[in-house]
């Protein structure tokens, strides 16, 4: 009897759980998918596994692998990583200055004119290319603004089963994580399976769905259709 598969996917700030709605629907029926929200425009949402499942996957976006719970990763048989980051400012100057700026403009502006910093994000997410609903009615800014400025402190700590697998993915034309920052995830746990996509941007899993289902049916014999 197969292994039964369930994935939980955590997407980014920013988003909700429709970010997944495309990537899921090219994967095969067989697998249980169930999307968390973080509740910044509706209800926060956080899937659990079901008794019977055998293979415990992660879908983690950018932020997404900060905002899931620490002790769901580690208990995770399988973890796949789009776009994220160990620390969202990067260790050295000068980049560590510029992103620090960026994001210190971006909070002061959130505070004033949170639509605008929300459109401008997706824009930078996107290319320019909005798809028709990239934009929302803001719900929760308190928890958007939290969040945002829980930036500045995002740290890993993990203890990890060393029987988790993971796969990082980076995108070469990422504006709001640029510069494979992936690569640090690796150096922490130790993992050396590692994509840099060159037709891929920020929004990964939204954007690049077919990209991203050739990716993960190349790397884990479950996600190949049956």
């Amino acid at each position: 009897m197969a292994k039964q598969v369930e994935v939980h996917a955590y997407h980014g700030w920013g988003f909700n759980s429709n970010f997944w709605n495309l990537l899921k629907s090219l994967l095969p029926n067989n697998i249980i998918f169930k999307a968390a929200d973080r509740g910044y425009f509706g209800d926060e949402y956080i899937p659990e596994y079901d008794y019977h499942s055998k293979l415990k996957v992660l879908f983690l976006h950018s932020f997404g692998l900060h905002w899931c719970a620490q002790e769901k990763i580690e208990k995770a048989d399988i973890i796949i990583v789009f776009n994220s980051f160990d620390s969202f400012l990067p260790i050295e100057n000068p980049a560590r200055a510029k992103s620090k700026k960026v994001l210190d403009r971006m909070i002061s502006q959130f505070k004033k004119e949170p639509q605008m910093v929300l459109t401008a994000f997706y824009e930078n997410c996107f290319l320019n290319k909005l798809p028709d609903n990239s934009t929302h009615n803001l719900i929760n800014n308190s928890l958007l603004l939290s969040d945002l400025m829980a930036l500045n402190k995002t740290q890993l700590k993990l203890s990890i089963d060393i029987k988790t697998k993971w796969l990082i993915i980076d995108s070469d034309k990422d504006r709001i994580v640029p510069g494979n920052r992936g690569q640090e995830i690796m150096s922490i746990i130790g993992a050396d399976n590692y994509i840099s996509i060159n037709v891929g941007i920020h929004a990964l899993p939204f954007a690049n769905p077919m990209d991203c289902i050739k990716i993960l049916s190349d790397a884990f014999p479950i996600f190949k259709s049956k």
